[in-house]
């Protein structure tokens, strides 16, 4: 049961956590557009292959890295994982600093990276390994995905109070 002293809360489900990436890839898209308009404009990068092109991927990263850092730490959630009731823990089921965020983040981006990378140099079968962090949550005990076996977090599910829901269908 969630909530009780002394237990932690229940991981976040296979389902609840797709939905939560789907939500929150909703929400980036407009983050991510504004942040690489405003760079694309004070710039007049125009996509060209060059230093700028490897500017303008590397602060889109910055951006992304920026924004899931803030939102993952010191208990903070974005609006999907608050809609969804999802929370980042650490192993004890405490707040997760600043640094374990932004190490979750270097961990799923990185595995990204690399998957990318592999299916485009080497295999295009291996744009497949995509699924392996998620893949992971149904093999682990915890219900953990690659990048949070690896960033020494979790993500649980925390609803609401009783007093905090709006209505009760």
């Amino acid at each position: 049961m969630p909530g009780l002293p002394g237990m932690p809360d229940p991981a976040a489900d296979p389902w609840r956590r797709l939905m939560g990436i789907a939500y929150e890839s909703i929400i980036l898209f407009g983050v991510l557009w504004f942040a690489d308009y405003a760079f694309s404009a004070l710039t007049q990068f125009r996509g060209h292959p060059g230093p700028l092109r490897t500017a303008f991927q590397l602060f889109t990263l910055g951006v992304l890295a920026a924004y899931f850092t803030y939102f993952w730490s010191d208990g903070r959630r974005s609006l999907p994982m608050k809609t969804l009731a999802l929370q980042l823990q650490g192993r004890d089921g405490g707040p997760v600093t600043p640094a374990r965020a932004f190490a979750r983040f270097a961990a799923a981006a990185g595995l990204a990276i690399g998957v990318l990378a592999a299916g485009y140099s080497m295999h295009a079968s291996l744009y497949l390994l995509a699924f392996a962090p998620f893949a992971w949550t149904v093999a682990d005990r915890d219900r953990r995905a690659l990048y949070d076996v690896i960033a020494g977090t979790r993500l649980a599910h925390v609803p609401p109070a009783p007093a905090m829901r709006s209505v009760d269908v």
